[in-house]
């Protein structure tokens, strides 16, 4: 069961790659279907069960009460509010570890390609109620 939260991506507050993506997902969602939190916020109410990696190395997409991560979290959350014909829905052809293997060399070089907050950046209180933890 999902509890109070059916769609919630979690991502790490301090990464600037991170953050334009929460960016980008706030202004395409216009069915406001996703909720929003850091990592380093996420409140227990969430169960953490099923994960696979630490949240501190993948996004992770919390959608139904399953948890995703890496590549297959990124397609979900575009299928979820692009729709299951959005042009990169292709990226589904691809065998999983292919496209795992290339999330993982952005991931682990993100701070050095994109940059890094000492802190957690703050929701405009427009947003604010679109974030939890």
């Amino acid at each position: 069961m999902s509890g109070p939260y059916p769609h919630v991506v979690v991502y790490d507050g301090v990464c600037l790659l991170c953050n334009r993506l929460i960016k980008y997902l706030l202004k395409k969602d216009r069915q406001q279907l996703l909720m929003f939190s850091t990592y380093q916020g996420l409140p227990d109410v969430i169960s953490k069960k099923g994960l696979q990696f630490p949240m501190e190395e993948s996004i992770s997409y919390y959608r139904k009460g399953v948890w995703w991560q890496q590549s297959n979290a990124i397609l979900l959350i575009y299928k979820d509010i692009h729709g299951a014909f959005h042009w990169s829905q292709i990226a589904w052809i691809f065998p999983r570890v292919a496209r795992d293997f290339i999330y993982r060399i952005i991931s682990k070089n993100r701070y050095r390609w994109f940059g890094k907050r000492e802190s957690c950046l703050l929701p405009e209180p427009s947003i604010r109620a679109r974030f939890i933890g």
